[in-house]
């Protein structure tokens, strides 16, 4: 009899340890990761987001597209923009070259940041969109091209997100500038990155921006 009333004791302990995480948010943190803390419009906020200044670039050898897996394109130390995956469709009409980031923050019960080239944004205070801000450039064999979008995710992963372009433009292939079998190496040069910034509704003044600072 003690030991069924031990066990009762136990189980109901168990649950308001369970509940206590729940509502303080710790059980959302470990199953959903960044994207719980984004989509909770009740306790957290996004208004300190920005464009991170400046240009960055990686090498990639057009040789042994699997060779630039993980090749960074940023890393602060605490936030990263790496190669995920680049590829070759093998036919202009399907994009040519191809080539896709990953990013990745850090994320707390307190808040989260992200940089990445998308603005993960709220609108009306419940809705959600995602807008690339990044641009990027191929320099190859003395020539600047414009890369265009190949497309944006949401926050899929635990700790970011992803988002992809297509190396060349359409129109370098149709003029012969670049083919579908080069061996060089292209410079790639992004720009107008954003910092993702979600802090608690209830900070405010130098409160809310501490998450900015130090994350």
């Amino acid at each position: 009899m003690k030991w069924k009333k031990a066990s009762y004791i136990g189980a109901l302990a168990a649950v308001v340890v369970l509940l206590a995480l729940w509502r303080v948010g710790y059980i959302g943190l470990w199953t959903e990761g960044m994207a719980y803390i984004a989509n909770n419009t009740d306790k957290y906020k996004d208004t300190n987001g920005h464009l991170v200044d400046g240009q960055y670039a990686v090498s990639i050898d057009l040789s042994d597209l699997q060779s630039n897996v993980g090749k960074e394109l940023y890393n602060d130390g605490i936030h990263r923009v790496y190669v995920s995956w680049i590829d070759n469709t093998g036919s202009m009409n399907s994009g040519g070259y191809r080539i896709g980031f990953r990013s990745d923050g850090r994320y707390g019960i307190t808040g989260a940041s992200l940089i990445s080239g998308v603005h993960h944004a709220r609108v009306n205070g419940h809705s959600f969109t995602m807008t690339m801000t990044a641009r990027m450039a191929a320099q190859y064999k003395g020539k600047s091209f414009t890369s265009s979008e190949f497309g944006v995710s949401g926050i899929n992963y635990r700790d970011g997100d992803d988002f992809g372009f297509y190396i060349f433009p359409y129109d370098a292939y149709e003029s012969q500038e670049v083919s579908l079998d080069e061996s060089g190496v292209v410079e790639l040069i992004v720009t107008e990155l954003y910092k993702n910034v979600w802090s608690e509704n209830a900070a405010e003044g130098s409160s809310a921006m501490a998450w900015d600072e130090e994350h």
